[in-house]
Formats: structure tokens, sequence, C-alpha cells
């Protein structure tokens, strides 16, 4: 378990799944695609199955005990020691700013006690909010891929003004969305460095 000033990161148990259930849905014009399924995976056969079936999961809670997101990780790679971020925050407690303080939180943990040495994530490029939030951590844009949503009349057109600037990240063809998303890297080393340039 650690601490920040708003967060609490421990290991998720059972009732943690009935907890989460409970979140209310989302309030997102984008809530649909943000966790589209990468076309390809990087692995393949049995050996990746297994490896999917393998992940570990941490709690965020409030200081009151509250459960407020989930930090996850997959495809883990000990030869490498390299794992794949995934992170959910209920809908009360998105745009706070406590995604990136439990992130720094379980980097610190990710990177030190745990003993890895990169982690990936793949982001909705349109999802600007987690973006900036993971670039703040310092990670890096390393590469891209394209991923097919449902047609849905809900999901924003680039041709909307208000979302004119996400245009070169969505296509619209043939009555099918794609959406732009981001592959993003961080290692120790990188973390160590902005750890310590935030401690002056």
């Amino acid at each position: 378990m650690t601490q920040t000033a708003r967060t609490i990161i421990r290991g998720w148990n059972r009732y943690d799944d009935e907890r989460s259930y409970r979140w209310p849905s989302y309030n997102d014009p984008f809530e649909s695609i943000w966790n589209l399924q990468r076309a390809q995976s990087p692995f393949s056969g049995t050996w990746f199955n297994d490896m999917l079936a393998s992940r570990r999961h941490w709690a965020v809670d409030s200081r009151t005990g509250e459960l407020m997101g989930r930090i996850s990780l997959r495809e883990i790679d000990n030869t490498k020691k390299q794992a794949r971020l995934g992170i959910t925050f209920a809908a009360g407690y998105i745009g706070r700013g406590l995604g990136t303080e439990a992130m720094q939180g379980f980097l610190d943990i990710f990177f030190g006690e745990l003993g890895f040495e990169t982690m990936v994530l793949d982001v909705a490029s349109v999802n600007e909010r987690a973006v900036r939030s993971y670039r703040r951590l310092g990670f890096a844009h390393v590469d891209s891929d394209w991923r097919t949503a449902y047609y849905s009349d809900d999901l924003p057109r680039p041709d909307n003004p208000v979302f004119a600037h996400l245009a070169p990240h969505i296509r619209h063809v043939d009555g099918t969305v794609s959406i732009e998303f981001f592959e993003m890297q961080l290692h120790a080393e990188q973390w160590r460095a902005h750890r310590a340039q935030q401690a002056r």
C-alpha cells in the first residue's frame, strides 16, 4: 500500500469488483470508444493467452475509504521488466487531477519495489485529458494505430466545430468510425529524472 496527499493505493480484492459495478455511467461524448481493442496484438499463441490471464490490479481509494479507481497491469513481461498500464476512475472523480496523483504514487511502486524498467500504455488520442496527464508524467508518444468503432449518431463528428481540432484523429468512412490511439511509454530512468526535477 502507498499513499499520496489524496489517494491510497492498495491491492484489489473481490469486494472491489462489486463496488466498481455500482459506479455511475460516464457523461462523456466519447465514452463508447475508450476501450476499443487493438486490431493486432504484438504477441500470439498459447503463450499470449497464458500471459493475458496474468494481470495485477490495485484499488485507488480516497483518504476516507471511497473506491475511486482501479490501476492494472497486463502483458507483464518479466524478462523485459515491462508491463502495460490500465487505469479507470469513477465518473465523479474525473477531471480533478486524482488520476495523475495516483499514477505518481503507483509509478514509484512500479519502478521501485516491483522492479519494472518500462511501462507502456495505449490511449485514445481524443481522450485529451488522459493524454495531457500521461505527458505530464513523462510518457513519450512512440507509435499510433487506428481502431474501428461501431457507428453511432452519438459519436461527435469532426465537422462539429467543438471537435474540429480532433478531426485528424477521427475517420468516418462508409458508416464506420475509426479512432487513432497513441502508444506511449516511460522508462525507469526517465521517471527517476522526472521525480528528481520535481524535488528541486
